[in-house]
């Protein structure tokens, strides 16, 4: 992988701040789940205890309304009321007066045992009497219909009639439709004014409203009637008995919780805006919202920080680093603060100082040693071409060959005047394979064109490549020595050229069979192990991977033309060629 691609992987710094906001990330975020979790479970609590107040006060309402029904229904059993309803013939004038007043007693003890109670009525027929705990007037036909009519039809046990709130009880009672006729009606007369000042009590705000509302009636604490869709729900759902959601008006946001009451057939709504509600939850939202901006100082201080006291020093002794590696062995580094950094200074500069004193002694002399070394490999010729060239200069002559005599001996001032030229360790590709190609020409003069020598065109681009000297005459003088000397006829050596993107490959095979798979295996090995017994192959090998880089070398491989196929791989991209 290539390092370039993340410069973040080599960089202390980035990998310090990046390991350091990981370690608050954590932090953060639980934080965070912990604030939401809080202000979820207050929200929730909240919401909890709006409809557990609104549940409780309709439940407490109920159960009084339910006490002075008890008291109506025992006042159906009163002597003096059952005596007026039904034998009313067997009293004198006298007697009625003094039931009636008795039974007046009794109403006037139901109406005092509630605030919300204006009058008790004991509507008669018998004595043609309406009577109540403060007045007796004429019996009303009228008013008689409508207790009726409302006691026949279902819904709420407190009715609505003409604007005014009233639980009624028959006696006997009677089936809705039926012929049987009452003998009196007791009706209990509610204040709508006290039931909107009970429920004023459980206001906190001019903001908030509590309704309460029945399909015929409605009483709000500021007489204005919200339209919430969800009040005709819950009122045909009874089995939803308590409800909190999140409501909007048109100007605000509320939230409503609602109770439903069976006895009533209504719903208790109250209305709170969401802003008074959570308000407290601002101040949490507020110190939350603190925490995260510390968080961030604190990493901006931590990562400035840092970066003083450990990225910068850092980066500065990379940089007299890379200064070194280019031989720049006078760069000095101070360090003004008194930490480890300070002793790594010191040692570096010290460290600078003993390899400048050192260079010259070791470092020179192992260069000028190994030049020395690969020139004295380079200027190897081999004696046998040597001979065999004078003793073809001879034949030359004694046949009078003077055409090919002289091509020869030109030929042969080329050769030498390259192997002994010392001045350059490299030489372009051009000239190169300028002098590999007249060491062929040479050797299929000498012999005596029993072999044929193929040589590709080298590619324009790569002409000027500079390589080391002998790289590739002395593979074509493997393959003459060990592949074609032995064949008397239709030898064949083949040398060809690949540019291929970042590579250079030249390929060099004959047609010689004296190599067999057991030897190009072991070759192959060796050569791969640095063991090669061939001081020329070992030699050639070496000093291209030296100048190339890893992945250049030779290959060898057995050639489709039967012999050896031996390659020259050069990576031109180490080079930036």
């Amino acid at each position: 992988m290539n390092i370039k691609k993340f410069p973040w992987k080599k960089n202390v710094f980035r990998r310090l701040m990046l390991s350091f906001i990981c370690i608050l990330l954590p932090l953060f975020i639980l934080s965070m789940i912990i604030y939401n979790w809080g202000v979820h479970t207050l929200k929730a609590e909240i919401s909890k205890s709006m409809s557990s107040q609104v549940s409780q006060y309709f439940g407490n309402l109920e159960q009084e309304f339910r006490r002075i029904q008890l008291l109506q229904y025992d006042c159906l059993t009163d002597d003096n009321l059952n005596a007026l309803g039904s034998i009313p013939e067997s009293m004198n004038n006298i007697e009625r007066m003094e039931s009636i007043l008795r039974l007046q007693q009794r109403l006037n003890a139901i109406r005092n045992s509630s605030t919300y109670i204006i009058d008790v009525y004991a509507y008669i027929p018998s004595v043609q009497k309406k009577v109540s705990a403060l007045t007796v007037s004429a019996f009303n036909q009228e008013e008689w219909d409508g207790l009726k009519l409302a006691m026949d039809s279902p819904g709420s046990q407190l009715r609505d009639i003409n604007d005014r709130l009233f639980i009624s009880a028959a006696y006997p009672t009677t089936s809705p439709g039926g012929s049987r006729k009452p003998l009196f009606i007791l009706s209990v007369e509610f204040s709508k004014s006290k039931l909107n000042e009970n429920l004023k009590k459980m206001v906190n705000s001019s903001d908030e409203q509590l309704m309460l509302i029945n399909p015929e009636y409605t009483i709000s604490t500021n007489g204005e009637i919200r339209p919430d869709p969800t009040i005709a729900n819950v009122l045909s759902n009874h089995s939803e008995q308590n409800l909190v959601r999140t409501i909007d008006f048109v100007n605000a946001r509320y939230l409503a919780v609602y109770s439903y009451s069976p006895f009533f057939d209504a719903v208790l709504s109250k209305y709170v805006p969401v802003s008074a509600v959570f308000a407290p939850l601002d101040n949490f939202k507020n110190w939350f919202l603190l925490l995260a901006a510390l968080s961030v100082i604190i990493i901006v201080m931590y990562s400035l920080y840092a970066y003083k006291y450990i990225h910068k020093p850092l980066l500065n002794l990379v940089k007299a680093f890379r200064r070194v590696e280019h031989e720049d062995f006078a760069v000095r580094i101070d360090h003004d603060a008194d930490d480890e950094f300070r002793y790594i200074y010191a040692r570096f500069n010290s460290m600078l100082e003993n390899l400048e004193s050192l260079v010259d002694q070791v470092y020179k002399q192992q260069i000028l040693t190994h030049r020395a070394e690969l020139k004295q490999l380079q200027s190897q010729i081999n004696p046998h071409f040597l001979y065999n060239s004078f003793f073809i200069l001879n034949t030359m002559a004694r046949l009078g060959d003077n055409e090919n005599l002289e091509q020869f001996t030109n030929q042969l001032g080329v050769y030498f005047q390259f192997i002994t030229r010392s001045h350059a360790e490299e030489v372009t590709l051009a000239d190169e394979v300028k002098h590999a190609k007249v060491y062929a020409e040479i050797q299929s003069t000498r012999f005596s064109n029993r072999n044929q020598v193929e040589f590709g065109e080298l590619p324009e681009s790569i002409r000027e490549v500079m390589v080391p000297r002998l790289i590739l005459q002395p593979i074509i003088e493997n393959a003459f020595k060990h592949g074609l000397e032995q064949r008397s006829m239709n030898g064949m050596l083949r040398v060809r050229f690949q540019h291929m993107a970042d590579e250079l490959q030249m390929i060099v095979e004959d047609n010689g069979n004296e190599l067999s798979e057991e030897q190009l295996i072991h070759l192959s090995h060796s050569l791969a192990s640095n063991d090669v017994e061939t001081t020329g192959m070992l030699n050639i090998h070496l000093r291209i991977r030296l100048k190339f880089g890893e992945g250049s070398g030779l290959l060898l491989e057995r050639s489709g033309l039967g012999g050896l196929k031996t390659t020259i791989r050069m990576n031109l991209a180490e080079k930036g060629v």
